[in-house]
């Protein structure tokens, strides 16, 4: 699906393509909110399996409020806005849910400290060469809020679940794009395939994590007695 829609970005006129776009990012995130909550009454994997639903549901809700406030007649909302707040938040709340999720992993910790420098290069760039402003500040908020969520995933097992990690390093790179579009590039109709990447991310997390929580929750089979002394 996700593919379709990146080639439908370059087949369907831009405001239908938009309509489109926001309308299947909204149903994805929805509907991983509530398999998580399903695999959470159903299986019971603890607490993290709420806080994965509560960031697909908040990032779903912010996407609704944006969508409605542009059908009431708001026009285009300005970057930033409180709505930018509300996917940062849902970013970071995705994070918290990996640490609950899967085991922690040895990673040495000047590793991941240089892959959330790595991404934080960009933002201090922009701020050291326009200033500090409110759209360079949310660009810095945004991009430490993916790195944030790569490097919780790194050190905790995300690599030994590659549908998970390939749907994270989707999401998170359509985040890193974002900020930046609506900042230099907001007339460009080609970056809209990011939404793309947003539905193709949290499909892919949501597979990941159904697939390790379904198998973690696999009874183990039970022993055979040994047979009795006659």
């Amino acid at each position: 699906m996700a593919a379709a829609l990146a080639l439908a970005l370059f087949i369907v006129p831009s405001s239908q393509y938009l309509s489109f776009d926001n309308y299947l990012q909204i149903i994805t995130a929805f509907t991983g909110a509530a398999v998580f909550l399903w695999l959470y009454f159903r299986h019971g994997r603890g607490t993290g399996l709420l806080f994965a639903a509560g960031a697909l549901a908040l990032w779903g809700i912010a996407d609704v409020a944006w969508y409605t406030a542009v059908l009431l007649g708001a026009g285009n909302i300005t970057f930033p806005s409180l709505i930018d707040m509300g996917f940062v938040a849902a970013i970071l709340l995705l994070s918290s849910a990996y640490n609950r999720i899967y085991p922690r992993k040895q990673v040495r910790g000047l590793i991941l400290l240089a892959v959330l420098l790595l991404m934080l290069v960009v933002p201090l760039a922009i701020l050291a060469t326009g200033g500090i402003t409110r759209q360079a500040l949310m660009i810095l908020l945004y991009f430490f809020a993916c790195g944030l969520l790569i490097i919780t995933g790194l050190n905790h097992s995300l690599p030994d679940h590659p549908m998970a990690l390939a749907g994270t390093l989707l999401f998170a790179l359509a985040f890193m794009v974002y900020p930046i579009r609506e900042t230099f590039f907001a007339g460009n109709p080609y970056l809209s395939i990011i939404g793309a990447f947003v539905a193709a991310g949290f499909s892919l997390i949501v597979l990941g994590i159904l697939t390790s929580a379904t198998c973690v929750s696999q009874p183990e089979p039970a022993q055979a007695e040994p047979p009795l002394d006659p």
